[in-house]
C-alpha cells in the first residue's frame, strides 16, 4: 500500500506488510499477515491530557482492565515531541502519545505486544495536523487537501467507487474516484458523460465547460434569480464542481460542492490538489 497514510489530521508511515482496512473519523485500523492488528484512535484534546484522569477511559475503550497508564521511557522516545504512556506494564499493547505543542492525543493499540522495531517505526512517524488549518490527506491511491474546519462525514471505499464527504460551515464537499474510466466513458467524451451523470444525480441540468478533453467544470447556470437567492437567509445553496480524467491511472476524479459555497480560491486549491498516486506494494 502507500508508504504514508494521511487521514483526518493523522499522518503515519504504514509498516511494511500492513495496509489500512478501516478508515473512519478519528480512527484507523492497519493489518497485515503475521503482524499484530494496529488500531489508532486520535483527535484534538478537549482539555490538557492527564494520564491518571484520562487513562481509565482509554484503557476501557481498548479492552484492557486492571491496568493503568505508566510513562514509557525507551531511550528513543526522548526524540518524540511529547510524552508517551503505555499499558499494561509487563507486555504493553496500548501506547498513548501526547504531542503537547499540537494539543492532540493519539492512542495506538496493538492486538499483541509489538516488536520493538515495529513500535518505534509507528510512534516515530506519527504526526498531527489540527482541524483549524488546511489538512493533507493520502489514502489508498488518492491524495487531496481539505480547507480548515472541514469535518469528515461519510467515507466509502468500494471497488471502482471511492466517495468521501466533508461538511464545512454550510457547505458539503464530495470527493469521488471512479474506475475504470475506459469502461465508464465507453467511448464518450468526458463532457458528454458528465452531462448524463449530472442529470441522473441532481435531476436538473447544470452549466458545463471544459478547458481540455481531460477536464471539465460544472455549476448552476448564472441568473438574476440566483444572485437574489444568494443573499437571502433561506438560500437553498448552489452546486459547483470539477471533474478530471486521469488517463494514466484510468480513473475519473470528481469534486462536488453543495450549499453555501466556500471562497473560490479555497475551492480552486482543493480541486487542484485532488489527484491519484501510485500504490507501493
Amino acid at each position: 500500500m502507500t508508504a504514508s497514510l494521511g487521514w483526518d489530521g493523522l499522518r503515519v508511515e504504514i509498516p511494511a506488510g500492513m495496509e489500512p482496512v478501516i478508515l473512519d473519523r478519528g480512527f484507523v485500523r492497519l493489518a497485515g499477515p503475521d503482524l499484530p492488528v494496529l488500531d489508532l484512535r486520535f483527535g484534538p484534546e478537549k482539555a490538557p491530557f492527564n494520564p491518571d484522569k484520562d487513562g481509565p477511559r482509554l484503557l476501557k475503550a481498548s479492552g484492557i482492565g486492571d491496568a493503568r497508564l505508566a510513562p514509557f521511557r525507551a531511550s528513543w522516545t526522548r526524540r518524540l515531541k511529547g510524552g508517551v504512556w503505555a499499558a499494561p506494564s509487563a507486555e504493553p499493547r496500548l501506547f498513548v502519545l501526547h504531542p503537547t505543542e499540537k494539543k492532540a492525543v493519539v492512542a495506538a493499540l496493538f492486538s499483541a505486544p509489538p516488536q520493538a522495531i515495529l513500535l518505534r517505526s509507528v510512534l516515530e512517524s506519527l504526526d498531527w495536523t489540527p482541524p483549524d488549518t488546511w489538512r493533507s490527506w493520502r489514502c489508498y491511491d488518492l491524495r487531496f487537501e481539505t480547507p480548515s474546519h472541514s469535518v469528515l462525514g461519510k467515507a466509502s471505499f468500494r471497488p471502482g467507487s471511492f466517495r468521501l464527504e466533508f461538511s464545512i460551515a454550510r457547505s458539503t464537499l464530495v470527493f469521488e474516484r471512479l474506475a475504470p474510466a475506459s469502461v465508464l466513458l465507453a467511448g464518450e467524451d468526458l463532457e458528454a458523460w458528465l452531462e448524463k451523470k449530472i442529470l441522473r444525480e441532481h435531476a436538473r441540468g447544470l452549466s458545463i465547460s471544459s478547458s481540455d478533453p481531460t477536464q471539465a467544470r460544472f455549476a448552476d447556470p448564472a441568473s438574476p434569480w440566483r444572485r437574489i437567492l444568494a443573499g437571502l437567509p433561506f438560500n437553498p445553496g448552489q452546486i459547483r464542481g470539477g471533474v478530471r480524467h486521469d488517463e494514466a491511472g484510468n480513473k475519473i476524479l470528481i469534486l462536488t460542492e453543495r450549499g453555501r459555497l466556500i471562497p473560490a480560491p479555497d475551492f480552486e486549491r482543493t480541486f487542484s490538489a485532488y489527484a491519484t498516486i501510485s500504490i507501493q506494494g
